[in-house]
């Protein structure tokens, strides 16, 4: 297996700093670090994909507003609208797409986070790909989290469908799925994580992880 036959995705990194506010030094960081890396593996003729996700409101969107005019049932499901964010298509190069990455600090663009759909997402762009090898590197700074679905659903029933989504693809795919969390354990939801407390490690990881699969498909230890 030769570094050239990997395509490798790196998504979706969405932060929510404080709670609150998407922006700040994380998603400043995981910017920076998608930039080098996606110029370094495509040196390397690494074909990479940078993806982000979001939600188009904080209060549901439309998704609430037809549950609310079909009279409310019961467990709906999400109630809320994707926005599911291309900043780096595999085939356009990094010097088309650079400009894309500032996109990620855009006021009043991220808002909840709806996990599980959006590995489903990238993983179904990835799987299309002829590459031999495929790799989705997700970062995360927490856990599904949107208010609007969580209000009517199961307290962790977002949590609930990204174990599912992320067993599927661990269990009965090719696909190499890892995760980073910064300042947050996510190996409750992945098998290969990380959990980082300095966001400024975010970019050294990121490339020493990628480079134990290069070389073998252990799992991260």
């Amino acid at each position: 297996m030769t570094i050239q036959d990997q395509c490798a995705v790196f998504g979706p990194p969405t932060f929510k700093v404080g709670g609150t506010k998407p922006f700040g030094r994380p998603i400043t960081i995981a910017a920076i670090c998608a930039d080098i890396l996606s110029r370094t593996l495509e040196r390397c003729s690494v074909k990479v994909e940078i993806l982000g996700f979001t939600t188009k409101n904080w209060k549901g969107g439309k998704s609430r507003e037809f549950w609310n005019k079909e009279g409310k049932p019961k467990t709906p499901g999400r109630l809320n609208d994707l926005r599911h964010i291309i900043y780096k298509s595999a085939d356009t190069h990094w010097r088309q797409s650079k400009n894309n990455l500032g996109l990620m600090l855009k006021e009043g663009l991220l808002k909840e986070n709806i996990d599980g759909e959006a590995i489903s997402w990238a993983f179904n762009r990835l799987k299309k790909r002829k590459e031999e090898r495929k790799i989705l590197m997700v970062i995360s700074d927490g856990a599904p989290v949107d208010d609007s679905t969580l209000s009517v659903n199961s307290g962790d029933f977002l949590e609930k469908h990204l174990k599912k989504i992320v067993k599927f693809i661990e269990e009965k795919t090719e696909t190499e799925i890892l995760a980073i969390g910064i300042g947050h354990d996510v190996s409750r939801y992945y098998n290969r994580a990380i959990k980082i407390t300095d966001v400024n490690e975010l970019g050294d990881v990121m490339i020493s992880q990628l480079s134990e699969l290069f070389k073998s498909k252990k799992n991260l230890h």
